[in-house]
This record gives structure tokens, C-alpha cells and sequence, in this order.
């Protein structure tokens, strides 16, 4: 039973929860905003989305009028950073627009990862959520793929003088985004053709349903004082169940209410049109 009284902080989907496209959802932005001020609970704004970057989306939830500090926005871009850091990699080429691609940069500016397409020394293929892909940067990606990872053959006959096996990770799953206009194409979309086109499988595939995004506001509050709010069964019920906390599963997106009968897994904590009903349950 979900039981609104115990909550102290809500992460929240921002794409399909809090808005359509670059429109908000009026009912759900106007209950975080009186929710904000008056301090009932706290908010932080987990997206799965990297064809922004974090300081476009404080930009975006400003412009709602919710009143938002960085520390609140939750994104891959900060695991596939962390990734980066980890495996030491010097020499990435990253899918992504340029604002992110150059946003990054700044990140990693300090240990110096050019992020550059060079095929005798990219190290990692990261695709990001880019609405300026291009045909060139699939054919550059599963190009890298062919000369680094497949055996020489009639089909693939050019190689690199680098013969260390190239890593491919994605920022996030996502089928489709939401948008005024009904589905468009997400990352998962771009995998598949990936995929299709020679093989190509990411080893990690970050954001949602991963929990380490949730990271900061487990440290800060207690499992069940915690809920995530989104229109998302696969990613965002998801990363709810694999955190152990509530889920509020918002009809605003992708998730209808046939999606939820044929749904064979555990069900939402509670199922509201809008966010903002959440508090007259």
C-alpha cells in the first residue's frame, strides 16, 4: 500500500512525467513547484535522456519555474563519465550532439580524453542519445567495430595497425522518447541497428534500470522514504524495483493502461494519470 505520509523525496522522469516534449505537464509541474517551496518533500530529476546535458536541463526545469540546484539533476552522462575515469581511456568517440561532446570534454579535461574519432587510437565507442546523428558517424562507429573486433575476411579486409579489441558502451536503453509528436527514435533503436548492421553489442548499457544513478539520494534517505515517479515500466519501474523502492507509475507517457494489464511483472505501488494525483490517493 502506497502510503504518501512516509515519503520524503521523489526522483522524478522528466520526459513524459514532468514534461511532453519541451511542454510541462501542467498538474504534475505545479504539484512540484508548491511541494518545492512549501518543503514537503524533496526532488531529484532522473533522466535517461543524453542528448542534453545537465546544465540544459537545469535550464529546462527552470523554465518551468521549479526551483532546482544542480545537485538535484540525475543523468548517464555521469556514469559513462565515472566509466571513462575508471578504465583510463585516453581516446574516445563519443555519439552524442556537440553541446555533449563538448560538455564532456570539460568534465575530463583533467585527465586528458580527446574525443576524437582516430581509429589507431580510440580506445571506447560511446553512444549517447544524438539527434545529430548521422549516417557518417554510424558508418565511423561500425567501422571502428570492423578493423578493431572482427576477424579479417574478404568482407573486412582493412585493418588497423592497433590491434587492441575496441569497448562499445551506450548511455541508456530507451526505445523510443516521448514527444508531442508520439514516439520517436531513442538509443535502443540506434543499437538495433548497430546490431543488425555487423554484430555490434555495447558491454554496458548505463542510466535506467541500473540503481547506481540513485546513488546520492539512497545515501540521503531511507528505501522507503523514497519513490520514483515515471511513465516507464522497463526503465523507470525498473531502476525503482532494483533500488527497493516504491514506484508511482504516471499515465502522462509511454504507459497506458492495456500496457499495465498485459504486465506480468510485480505492479506499480500506485497508478496515476498525473503526478500530481499522487496526493489525492
Amino acid at each position: 500500500m502506497f502510503d504518501i505520509a512516509k515519503k520524503k523525496a521523489f526522483v522524478c522522469d522528466l520526459d513524459g512525467t514532468l514534461f511532453m516534449g519541451g511542454q510541462p505537464i501542467k498538474g504534475a509541474v505545479d504539484f512540484v513547484i508548491e511541494s518545492t517551496k512549501s518543503e514537503r518533500f524533496s526532488f531529484f530529476y532522473l533522466t535517461n535522456n543524453t542528448s542534453k546535458t545537465p546544465e540544459e536541463y537545469m535550464t529546462k526545469i527552470s523554465g518551468a519555474a521549479i526551483p532546482v540546484k544542480p545537485e538535484q539533476i540525475l543523468t548517464p552522462l555521469i556514469t559513462l563519465e565515472a566509466y571513462i575515469r575508471e578504465k583510463g581511456y585516453k581516446s574516445v568517440y563519443l555519439l552524442a550532439s556537440e553541446k555533449v561532446v563538448s560538455h564532456m570534454e570539460k568534465r575530463l579535461a583533467d585527465v586528458g580524453v580527446s574525443f576524437e574519432f582516430d581509429p589507431e587510437k580510440n580506445e571506447l565507442i560511446a553512444l549517447a542519445y544524438d539527434k545529430e546523428l548521422t549516417y557518417a558517424k554510424l558508418a565511423d562507429a561500425t567501422s571502428l567495430w570492423n578493423m578493431r573486433n572482427v576477424p579479417p575476411s574478404p568482407m573486412c579486409p582493412v585493418r588497423t595497425e592497433n590491434k587492441e579489441p575496441i569497448d562499445f558502451v551506450a548511455t541508456h536503453p530507451d526505445n523510443c522518447c516521448p514527444s508531442e509528436r508520439g514516439p520517436i527514435p531513442d538509443v535502443g533503436g540506434m543499437l538495433k541497428f548497430l546490431e543488425i548492421t555487423n554484430g555490434m553489442k555495447p558491454t554496458h548499457v548505463f542510466g535506467k534500470p541500473s540503481p547506481s544513478l540513485l546513488k546520492t539520494v539512497l545515501d540521503r534517505f531511507a528505501p522507503e522514504e523514497i519513490a520514483v515517479v515515471g511513465d516507464r515500466l522497463y526503465t523507470d519501474k525498473a531502476i525503482a524495483d532494483n533500488a527497493g523502492v516504491d514506484f508511482v507509475c504516471v499515465l502522462s507517457g509511454e504507459t497506458t493502461k492495456e500496457d499495465l494489464e498485459k504486465y506480468t511483472g510485480t505492479a506499480p505501488a500506485i497508478v496515476v494519470d498525473t503526478f500530481d494525483m499522487v496526493d489525492a490517493k
